[in-house]
C-alpha cells in the first residue's frame, strides 16, 4: 500500500513539473520572441512554490536553475551527478525532500515576501 501511495505522489508530482516546465518554457519563449524591451517582473514565491522549483532542478539536474531558487550552500549539499535511478524525488508539505538514498529537511529564507531555500539538513539511508 505504501509504493502504491508513493508511485500516486511521484505521478501527481511529475504531472505537475510537467506542466510547470511547459509554462515556465512558454513564458520564456514568449518573452524572447516578442521583442520587448519590458523586464520580467520576478514573481514572489511561496515555500511550498520554491522547494517545487528547486526539485525540479534537482530533477533535471540543474544547479544553474537550483541556484535561482536556492543558496550555494543548499544545491552543493547534494550529489548533483547522482542518478535517480528511476525514484523520481518528491517533496512533501513537511518540509521534506526525498530521494534515492534518503532524504533532506528543507529550510528557508523570505526576503521581500518571497521565500527561497536556505539550507538543507541531508540524511543518508
Amino acid at each position: 500500500m505504501k509504493s502504491v501511495t508513493r508511485l500516486a505522489q511521484a505521478t501527481v508530482l511529475g504531472l505537475f513539473l510537467l506542466v510547470s516546465a511547459c509554462e515556465e518554457l512558454q513564458l520564456q519563449t514568449d518573452t524572447l520572441s516578442g521583442g520587448s524591451s519590458t523586464a520580467v517582473t520576478e514573481e514572489k514565491l511561496s515555500e511550498h512554490d520554491a522547494a517545487l522549483r528547486f526539485l525540479t532542478a534537482f530533477i533535471r539536474q540543474d544547479r544553474e536553475m537550483a541556484l535561482r531558487y536556492a543558496t550555494v550552500e543548499a544545491v552543493s549539499k547534494l550529489d548533483w551527478n547522482r542518478s535517480h535511478g528511476g525514484n523520481i524525488p518528491y517533496y512533501d508539505d513537511k518540509m521534506i525532500l526525498h530521494f534515492n538514498g534518503g532524504w533532506a529537511r528543507v529550510y528557508f529564507h523570505e526576503t521581500d515576501g518571497s521565500y527561497r531555500v536556505s539550507d538543507l539538513a541531508v540524511h543518508h539511508r
